[in-house]
Protein backbone atom coordinates (compact mmCIF):
# COMPACT_ATOMS: atom_id res chain seq x y z
CA UNK A 1 0.00 0.00 0.00
CA UNK A 2 1.22 3.50 -0.85
CA UNK A 3 2.36 5.40 2.24
CA UNK A 4 1.74 9.17 2.44
CA UNK A 5 3.12 11.28 5.28
CA UNK A 6 1.36 14.58 6.14
CA UNK A 7 3.58 17.11 7.92
CA UNK A 8 1.47 20.02 9.22
CA UNK A 9 1.06 21.72 12.59
CA UNK A 10 -2.73 21.85 12.10
CA UNK A 11 -4.07 18.71 13.76
CA UNK A 12 -7.57 19.14 12.32
CA UNK A 13 -6.20 19.32 8.78
CA UNK A 14 -3.96 16.26 9.15
CA UNK A 15 -6.91 14.32 10.59
CA UNK A 16 -9.26 15.20 7.73
CA UNK A 17 -6.63 14.50 5.07
CA UNK A 18 -5.72 11.18 6.67
CA UNK A 19 -9.34 10.01 6.57
CA UNK A 20 -9.74 11.12 2.96
CA UNK A 21 -6.52 9.42 1.83
CA UNK A 22 -7.41 6.19 3.63
CA UNK A 23 -10.79 6.23 1.85
CA UNK A 24 -8.99 6.28 -1.52
CA UNK A 25 -6.72 3.37 -0.68
CA UNK A 26 -3.65 5.10 0.69
CA UNK A 27 -1.86 4.46 3.98
CA UNK A 28 -1.68 7.89 5.70
CA UNK A 29 0.71 9.03 8.45
CA UNK A 30 0.67 12.40 10.23
CA UNK A 31 3.35 14.48 11.97
CA UNK A 32 2.34 17.76 13.66
CA UNK A 33 5.72 18.69 15.12
CA UNK A 34 8.06 20.14 12.50
CA UNK A 35 11.10 19.50 14.72
CA UNK A 36 10.37 15.76 14.55
CA UNK A 37 9.48 15.76 10.86
CA UNK A 38 12.82 14.59 9.51
CA UNK A 39 13.05 11.72 12.00
CA UNK A 40 9.51 10.64 11.16
CA UNK A 41 10.35 10.58 7.46
CA UNK A 42 13.36 8.34 8.14
CA UNK A 43 11.20 6.04 10.24
CA UNK A 44 8.14 5.79 7.97
CA UNK A 45 9.95 5.98 4.60
CA UNK A 46 6.85 7.28 2.79
CA UNK A 47 6.20 7.11 -0.93
CA UNK A 48 5.10 10.77 -0.91
CA UNK A 49 5.08 13.68 1.55
CA UNK A 50 2.49 16.43 1.97
CA UNK A 51 4.44 19.29 3.59
CA UNK A 52 3.03 22.48 5.06
CA UNK A 53 5.17 25.56 4.50
CA UNK A 54 4.06 27.84 7.35
CA UNK A 55 4.90 26.05 10.61
CA UNK A 56 6.33 27.34 13.90
CA UNK A 57 9.88 26.62 15.11
CA UNK A 58 10.89 25.00 11.80
CA UNK A 59 9.08 25.95 8.63
CA UNK A 60 8.49 23.76 5.62
CA UNK A 61 11.36 25.28 3.68
CA UNK A 62 13.92 24.16 6.23
CA UNK A 63 12.33 20.72 6.51
CA UNK A 64 12.48 20.37 2.73
CA UNK A 65 16.14 21.43 2.76
CA UNK A 66 16.89 18.68 5.29
CA UNK A 67 15.13 16.12 3.09
CA UNK A 68 17.02 17.14 -0.05
CA UNK A 69 20.37 17.11 1.79
CA UNK A 70 20.07 13.44 2.80
CA UNK A 71 20.49 10.73 0.17
CA UNK A 72 17.97 8.47 1.92
CA UNK A 73 15.20 11.07 1.58
CA UNK A 74 16.41 13.24 -1.30
CA UNK A 75 14.22 11.80 -4.04
CA UNK A 76 10.99 11.29 -2.10
CA UNK A 77 8.33 13.34 -3.95
CA UNK A 78 7.01 16.30 -1.92
CA UNK A 79 3.86 18.35 -2.44
CA UNK A 80 3.95 21.69 -0.64
CA UNK A 81 0.75 22.96 0.99
CA UNK A 82 0.58 26.70 1.73
CA UNK A 83 -1.76 29.68 1.79
CA UNK A 84 0.99 31.64 0.03
CA UNK A 85 1.28 29.42 -3.04
CA UNK A 86 2.71 32.12 -5.29
CA UNK A 87 5.43 33.09 -2.82
CA UNK A 88 6.31 29.44 -2.21
CA UNK A 89 7.02 28.63 -5.85
CA UNK A 90 10.75 29.18 -5.34
CA UNK A 91 10.78 26.33 -2.80
CA UNK A 92 9.52 23.94 -5.47
CA UNK A 93 12.87 24.00 -7.32
CA UNK A 94 15.20 23.35 -4.40
CA UNK A 95 18.47 21.60 -5.39
CA UNK A 96 17.18 21.01 -8.90
CA UNK A 97 14.33 18.77 -7.71
CA UNK A 98 10.88 20.16 -8.44
CA UNK A 99 8.07 19.92 -5.91
CA UNK A 100 4.46 20.72 -6.66
CA UNK A 101 2.90 23.64 -4.73
CA UNK A 102 -0.83 23.57 -3.88
CA UNK A 103 -2.59 26.49 -2.21
CA UNK A 104 -4.74 26.32 0.88
CA UNK A 105 -7.55 25.72 1.51
CA UNK A 106 -6.79 22.37 -0.09
CA UNK A 107 -9.05 21.15 -2.87
CA UNK A 108 -9.27 17.39 -2.30
CA UNK A 109 -9.87 16.56 -5.96
CA UNK A 110 -6.85 18.58 -7.06
CA UNK A 111 -4.75 17.09 -4.29
CA UNK A 112 -5.61 13.51 -5.29
CA UNK A 113 -4.86 14.30 -8.92
CA UNK A 114 -1.43 15.73 -8.06
CA UNK A 115 -0.68 12.76 -5.82
CA UNK A 116 -1.37 10.33 -8.67
CA UNK A 117 0.74 12.36 -11.08
CA UNK A 118 3.72 12.35 -8.71
CA UNK A 119 3.39 8.64 -7.95
CA UNK A 120 3.16 7.77 -11.65
CA UNK A 121 6.26 9.83 -12.33
CA UNK A 122 8.16 7.96 -9.63
CA UNK A 123 6.97 4.56 -10.90
CA UNK A 124 8.05 5.41 -14.44
CA UNK A 125 11.46 6.52 -13.27
CA UNK A 126 11.93 3.37 -11.19
CA UNK A 127 10.92 1.14 -14.12
CA UNK A 128 13.34 2.89 -16.46
CA UNK A 129 16.11 2.61 -13.90
CA UNK A 130 15.42 -1.09 -13.37
CA UNK A 131 15.42 -1.70 -17.15
CA UNK A 132 18.77 0.08 -17.54
CA UNK A 133 20.28 -1.92 -14.72
CA UNK A 134 19.00 -5.17 -16.23
CA UNK A 135 20.42 -4.24 -19.62
CA UNK A 136 23.78 -3.41 -18.07
CA UNK A 137 23.86 -6.78 -16.28
CA UNK A 138 23.03 -8.61 -19.53
CA UNK A 139 25.74 -6.78 -21.46
CA UNK A 140 28.26 -7.55 -18.74
CA UNK A 141 27.26 -11.22 -18.78
CA UNK A 142 27.55 -11.41 -22.57
CA UNK A 143 31.02 -9.91 -22.50
CA UNK A 144 32.26 -12.68 -20.19
CA UNK A 145 30.23 -15.57 -21.64
CA UNK A 146 31.10 -17.65 -24.72
CA UNK A 147 28.61 -17.68 -27.61
CA UNK A 148 26.57 -20.90 -28.04
CA UNK A 149 28.56 -23.65 -29.78
CA UNK A 150 31.99 -22.12 -29.18
CA UNK A 151 34.22 -24.48 -27.15
CA UNK A 152 36.26 -23.04 -24.33
CA UNK A 153 39.78 -22.00 -25.20
CA UNK A 154 42.37 -24.65 -24.36
CA UNK A 155 45.47 -23.70 -22.39
CA UNK A 156 48.64 -23.03 -24.35
CA UNK A 157 50.68 -26.15 -25.13
CA UNK A 158 54.33 -25.80 -26.26
CA UNK A 159 54.19 -28.82 -28.59
CA UNK A 160 51.59 -27.04 -30.70
CA UNK A 161 54.34 -24.78 -32.03
CA UNK A 162 55.56 -27.59 -34.29
CA UNK A 163 52.29 -27.49 -36.22
CA UNK A 164 53.18 -24.03 -37.53
CA UNK A 165 56.46 -25.30 -39.09
CA UNK A 166 56.27 -25.79 -42.90
CA UNK A 167 55.92 -29.37 -44.10
CA UNK A 168 59.29 -29.37 -45.91
CA UNK A 169 61.11 -28.45 -42.72
CA UNK A 170 59.56 -31.36 -40.84
CA UNK A 171 60.94 -34.08 -43.22
CA UNK A 172 63.58 -36.47 -41.89
CA UNK A 173 66.01 -35.66 -44.70
CA UNK A 174 66.31 -34.34 -48.25
CA UNK A 175 63.93 -35.84 -50.83
CA UNK A 176 65.32 -38.70 -52.97
CA UNK A 177 67.02 -37.41 -56.11
CA UNK A 178 65.37 -38.01 -59.50
CA UNK A 179 66.50 -40.93 -61.62
CA UNK A 180 68.37 -39.93 -64.78
CA UNK A 181 68.08 -41.42 -68.27
CA UNK A 182 70.90 -43.83 -67.55
CA UNK A 183 68.92 -45.47 -64.87
CA UNK A 184 71.44 -44.52 -62.18
CA UNK A 185 70.81 -42.27 -59.28
CA UNK A 186 73.73 -39.88 -58.75
CA UNK A 187 73.52 -40.48 -55.00
CA UNK A 188 72.21 -43.97 -54.44
CA UNK A 189 73.64 -46.10 -57.28
CA UNK A 190 71.81 -47.91 -60.06
CA UNK A 191 68.06 -47.94 -60.21
CA UNK A 192 66.15 -51.25 -60.32
CA UNK A 193 65.42 -52.81 -63.66
CA UNK A 194 61.74 -51.98 -63.45
CA UNK A 195 62.55 -48.30 -63.13
CA UNK A 196 64.99 -48.51 -66.02
CA UNK A 197 62.30 -50.00 -68.23
CA UNK A 198 59.88 -47.30 -67.24
CA UNK A 199 62.32 -44.51 -67.90
CA UNK A 200 64.27 -45.93 -70.92
CA UNK A 201 62.21 -47.52 -73.70
CA UNK A 202 65.39 -48.85 -75.35
CA UNK A 203 66.44 -50.88 -72.39
CA UNK A 204 66.40 -54.65 -72.84
CA UNK A 205 67.25 -57.20 -70.25
CA UNK A 206 70.15 -59.57 -70.86
CA UNK A 207 71.26 -62.80 -69.25
CA UNK A 208 74.89 -62.11 -70.08
CA UNK A 209 77.48 -61.41 -67.49
CA UNK A 210 78.13 -57.98 -68.91
CA UNK A 211 78.37 -55.25 -66.38
CA UNK A 212 75.10 -53.51 -65.93
CA UNK A 213 76.63 -50.17 -66.65
CA UNK A 214 78.04 -51.19 -70.08
CA UNK A 215 75.87 -50.22 -73.04
CA UNK A 216 74.17 -52.94 -75.04
CA UNK A 217 75.70 -53.56 -78.48
CA UNK A 218 73.79 -52.68 -81.57
CA UNK A 219 73.61 -56.34 -82.63
CA UNK A 220 71.99 -57.31 -79.42
CA UNK A 221 69.63 -54.35 -79.44
CA UNK A 222 68.41 -54.59 -83.05
CA UNK A 223 69.44 -58.08 -84.08
CA UNK A 224 71.76 -59.04 -86.95
CA UNK A 225 71.88 -56.69 -89.85
CA UNK A 226 70.17 -57.94 -92.98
Amino acid sequence: MTKILIIDDNVNLTTLLSKALAKFGFEPYAENNSLLAFGTVRQVVPDLILLDVMMPERDGGRVLADLRADLATRYIPVILLTALAREAQTLGDMDGIKSKVIGKPVDLKQLLSEIEIELDRVRTYNQQLAAQQQQSRQQLHQQHALPPGVPPQLPFQPQQQASSTPALQRQAGPPPPPIGSSGRSPFFGSAPAQEKQATNPFYASSDSDEPEDEPISASNRWGSPS
